[in-house]
């Protein structure tokens, strides 16, 4: 769908701490990325992404469902439940995460996401995302 600096005009963060690299889809129940982990990251360690890295790709793929739905507005993350973590990548790796809304009430939303390398899932969790008017 989009790639490059068309995703500045969802999230607020800019390089080198943008965790995406393509927006797959996006609708206002969904959004879908795409992120390489590059040998550069600012998070990367001994060549793998820490849960750091797992939690802000999550964090900006809500962004992008956020900002499509809302416009590009300051929101942080009121909460993360349920974290599991299967495995952590590797440089190289193409993450693939969903961002799935399951109940929005006023500015806040609550939303499921899953990551997964190929047909791996390796982490899930639930966030509160809440954005400022």
């Amino acid at each position: 769908m989009s790639s490059g600096d068309n995703i500045e005009l969802y999230i607020p963060q800019r390089p080198p701490f943008v965790f995406i690299d393509t927006i797959d889809e996006v609708s206002t129940e969904l959004a879908r990325t795409l992120f390489t982990t590059p040998a550069g990251c600012p998070l990367i360690s001994d060549g793998i992404l820490p849960l750091a890295g797992l939690v802000e790709n999550a964090a900006q793929t809500c962004a992008v469902r956020a900002g499509y739905t809302a416009g590009n507005k300051i929101g942080y993350i009121g909460a993360i439940k349920h974290m599991q973590t299967l495995r952590l990548p590797h440089v190289g790796e193409t993450l693939t995460t969903e961002a799935r809304l399951i109940q929005e009430v006023l500015n806040i939303s609550l939303i499921e996401c899953t990551t997964h390398v190929r047909d791996e899932l390796i982490a899930t969790t639930i966030l509160k995302l809440v954005v400022m008017d």
